[in-house]
């Protein structure tokens, strides 16, 4: 996979911005995350890309920028060869004022020959947004290409007509978006790769939702199809802004244990209200972080956090239940439960580990489970609906006994699964199911 990529950046276009962050350095951004290492910027209008470019940012600080002034309206393949990476055989050249998905810098990067990125289905929902692109092969020319230093240097004219042209005489091999898998590993859930070119005034909000629905993941429990829409309506004002994903890890937390607190102490009606907030705002540090292209490894500690909470919450309830009498054998109900959560863990990561998918996705008997299977979310809503009847104490049994149950379904499917995998090592998901 190459590491390097010339960018064809022009402003304005380049510069427009989606959810506080320009086009190009959203561009920029997902190339870090792809794993390249360094980039040339080609413009016209480099003073003001270089202004632009200038500013301080973490998400795209380990991309080696070089900014190169063209005397041309438009770059021609030959000043894309004057500047070509010593060493490189392959370069990934991209039209600076267009998104793109993560998924088809990271398709075309890995060819092993010149090719140029078309999109020949375009759905109809992309159609507006995509119809300044230039026309080639019955779709659009998608601004992204694999370029070959050797065939590079026998073309002449500028890059846009050269790679349209060779598309169209087949001299050059095309990659269809339409082609390519839909399945997100990262979303968890079917989602076509996107791509379009900087929007016009009338077609942001387009591109805005666009975006926005591509930071929602997917295989969700009851209640977080019921937090989703907060979330985004939140997301949408919150991405705007230079809050970042770390700062409302930070607020969730603190929300959390000021819940543990308020449990422990019997303040039930406090806490559960609390909790219900912790739902939401557990959701907003990944979409702020996956639409403003802000995600790093220090992202997943947020897991590790969520699970101290969760069990602190737990063990807050059962110190309460106890000491109040309401509950005499609560620490007894909260090891079953942590116990069945420990089971029900062990039998989800050896999906995780030989799948790499959740149990959750294979298939619609897992989907349901997980819609109303034991997980945080759903505890939480149960110990609510107690609170409301006057029966916080029985609603905590019912958690633990939830869990047990769904520790009981997925520990067998599980163990069907692997053993069928056994019996067909070469099969499949869908066939081991």
């Amino acid at each position: 996979m190459v590491d390097e990529c010339i960018i064809l950046a022009e402003s304005p276009a380049a510069l427009i911005e989606l959810y506080g962050i320009s086009v190009l350095e959203r561009l920029l951004r997902t190339l870090q995350r792809c794993g390249l290492k360094r980039a040339i910027v080609f413009s016209s209008t480099s003073e003001v890309i270089g202004q632009h470019l200038a500013q301080v940012s973490w998400p795209r600080a380990q991309l080696n920028l070089t900014i190169h002034k063209q005397e041309s309206e438009s770059a021609t393949m030959a000043q894309i060869v004057d500047v070509w990476p010593p060493r490189a055989e392959f370069i990934l050249a991209l039209q600076g004022d267009a998104v793109f998905d993560a998924r088809l810098l990271q398709i075309v990067a890995a060819q092993r020959e010149a090719v140029g990125l078309v999109d020949l289905a375009i759905p109809p929902l992309l159609q507006p947004l995509v119809a300044s692109a230039p026309n080639v092969l019955h779709g659009k020319f998608c601004g992204a290409a694999l370029l070959q230093r050797d065939w590079a240097s026998a073309q002449i004219g500028p890059f846009g007509d050269v790679l349209r042209d060779n598309l169209e005489q087949q001299n050059i091999a095309a990659l269809d978006v339409a082609a390519q898998p839909v399945y997100s590993a990262t979303l968890r859930r079917e989602l076509r790769p996107f791509w379009f070119p900087a929007p016009s005034a009338t077609n942001k909000k387009l591109a805005e939702r666009l975006l926005l629905n591509s930071a929602q993941k997917g295989t969700l429990d009851f209640p977080a199809y019921v937090h989703a829409p907060i979330e985004n309506f939140l997301i949408s004002k919150l991405a705007r802004r230079s809050i970042t994903p770390n700062q409302l890890t930070v607020l969730s937390n603190i929300v959390a244990w000021i819940a543990t607190i308020l449990f422990a102490t019997g303040h039930l009606v406090s806490g559960i209200v609390l909790a219900l907030v912790v739902g939401v705002l557990d959701g907003l540090d990944g979409k702020q972080a996956r639409i403003k292209v802000e995600t790093s490894k220090s992202g997943n500690l947020e897991h590790w956090f969520d699970g101290l909470f969760e069990i602190s919450w737990w063990v807050a309830l059962a110190y309460h239940f106890w000491r109040s009498g309401e509950l005499p054998h609560a620490f007894y109900y909260l090891l079953l439960l942590l116990f069945a959560e420990a089971m029900d863990a062990v039998a989800k990561g050896s999906i995780l580990f030989t799948y790499r998918k959740l149990i959750d996705e294979l298939g619609p008997f897992d989907r349901l489970v997980r819609l109303v299977g034991g997980r945080r979310n759903v505890y939480v809503w149960i110990l609510a609906a107690g609170i409301c009847l006057g029966a916080p104490a029985k609603a905590f049994i019912t958690m633990a006994w939830w869990e047990v149950v769904t520790a009981a379904i997925h520990i067998p499917r599980a163990a069907w699964v692997l053993y069928r995998t056994r019996k067909n090592p070469l099969g499949l998901v869908r066939s081991a199911t």
